[in-house]
């Protein structure tokens, strides 16, 4: 395996685990939001604090996500590491909530690297330079965003299905982010600085904020232990699809094996009562 290739892989379970132990620092505050503008009082702004600690490690991630898409030639390879992101929240809560990391948790922590592993091991570099069609993905992307969008306004209004609607369309958003943020390299001939002369960036940083405005709408309306593993699903699966839709590319079955893997592993971690509690 390339160097390049592990390093890219390095960077993007740092940025997955910045993204999911932020979401998890959100989740234990997040509740300060309904208080409106006396969040800012004092009784109420150590939460308040706490809250935007979590915002802005979730942020950071962007900037490590777009540096991994530099150092790998699929956007599927840096979305298959996000299990590690879980992994990186369950050790979180293990050494700082002091939560327990028992055989359900070593089960769901060794699917995930071994997912990853193959993920990465069987990684064959593409025989193209990508070139996006940019009609076709802004296209297919709107009516992604779109239909998603139109299932949460259903949802909130039964008031059912909160947590895997909402967590779906936040997974599907950051997939989507992740596409074009894929797409800001390519268009800039991977050259990381030059990127933001170019509008891709920009698109999927405002998709990025739209994901994270609906995942909290997410933890408002839904359990943490569907929540979490459908955020982390849609996201690991969505740019291969898309990326086979607009592209034609596909992973390897072994790779497809690896996906499905950590897939498994995540939904274990996170449907342990130490994790809903951690999350």
């Amino acid at each position: 395996m390339d160097r390049t290739l592990l390093a890219g892989i390095a960077v993007a379970a740092a940025a997955a685990t910045l993204l999911n132990v932020g979401k998890g620092v959100q989740k234990m505050k997040v509740q300060v939001l309904k208080k409106g503008r006396r969040a800012f009082e004092k009784e109420n702004r150590r939460d308040l604090g706490i809250w935007v600690v979590g915002f802005l490690m979730t942020a950071s991630a962007s900037g490590l996500y777009s540096y991994a898409l530099k150092l790998t030639d699929k956007a599927g390879i840096v979305s298959a590491t996000s299990g590690l992101g879980i992994v990186g929240l369950v050790i979180f809560a293990a050494l700082v909530l002091k939560e327990r990391f028992g055989r359900r948790e070593q089960l769901g922590t060794a699917a995930v690297v071994l997912g990853t592993v193959l993920v990465s091991a069987f990684n064959e570099p593409l025989p193209f330079d990508p070139d996006y069609p940019v009609g076709t993905l802004v296209v297919l992307a709107a009516v992604v965003m779109g239909a998603m969008a139109v299932a949460c306004a259903v949802s909130w209004k039964a008031n059912r299905l909160g947590s895997l609607v909402f967590g779906a369309t936040a997974g599907s958003y950051i997939a989507i982010a992740m596409v074009f943020g894929d797409l800001a390299l390519i268009e800039a001939g991977n050259d990381f600085i030059g990127q933001l002369s170019n509008p891709y960036p920009y698109i999927a940083t405002g998709i990025g904020i739209c994901a994270l405005a609906i995942t909290q709408l997410a933890f408002f309306r839904g359990r943490a232990m569907v929540v979490v593993p459908t955020i982390n699903s849609f996201m690991i699966g969505g740019p291969p699809v898309i990326e086979y839709l607009v592209l034609g590319t596909a992973l390897g079955p072994m790779q497809l094996l690896g996906m499905a893997v950590i897939v498994a592993g995540v939904v274990v971690l996170t449907t342990t009562s130490e994790g809903i509690r951690a999350q």
